[in-house]
């Protein structure tokens, strides 16, 4: 009743793009396999978006949703520059008509790692982000 989900990072120097998650899951053979992806990690490791037209839907079960600013430039992000949905550069509506397209039926998640985030009250960032992601996902689809 597992099902195998692989996270890539950006950042990392074994496996830190789209196009390696594709290859370690398909190798893997195991029929439900997927790819958790992350926006922030699709940029940050050079995948860009174009690569997510040729996976299935079902093989994207999960998307963290974050953004980033334009300034570091990509091979400078850390986690710590993630920003809230919609306050940054991020493509969401390119990220999620190719979603729809390929019949995602895709759980959306926040994912920050911003230091001023944790200096707010939880229960805050939480209303902002659902309210953040509800917002941009609304505009990306309109």
């Amino acid at each position: 009743g597992v099902m195998p989900m692989l996270e890539f990072w950006g950042s990392s120097k074994t496996l830190s793009t789209l196009s390696e998650a594709l290859f370690i899951t398909s190798a893997a053979k195991h029929p439900k396999a997927t790819i958790l992806c992350d926006i922030y990690h699709l940029h940050r490791g050079g995948s860009g978006y174009d690569g997510l037209a040729l996976v299935a839907g079902s093989a994207l079960p999960v998307l963290h949703m974050n953004d980033f600013p334009a300034d570091p430039p990509r091979e400078k992000l850390e986690d710590k520059h993630r920003l809230m949905p919609g306050d940054g550069i991020a493509p969401f509506g390119q990220i999620l008509k190719t979603l729809v397209a390929n019949g995602a039926r895709t759980a959306l998640s926040l994912e920050l790692f911003n230091n001023d985030y944790w200096k707010m009250d939880a229960a805050e960032v939480l209303k902002m982000g659902i309210e953040k992601m509800k917002t941009t996902v609304a505009k990306a689809l309109a």
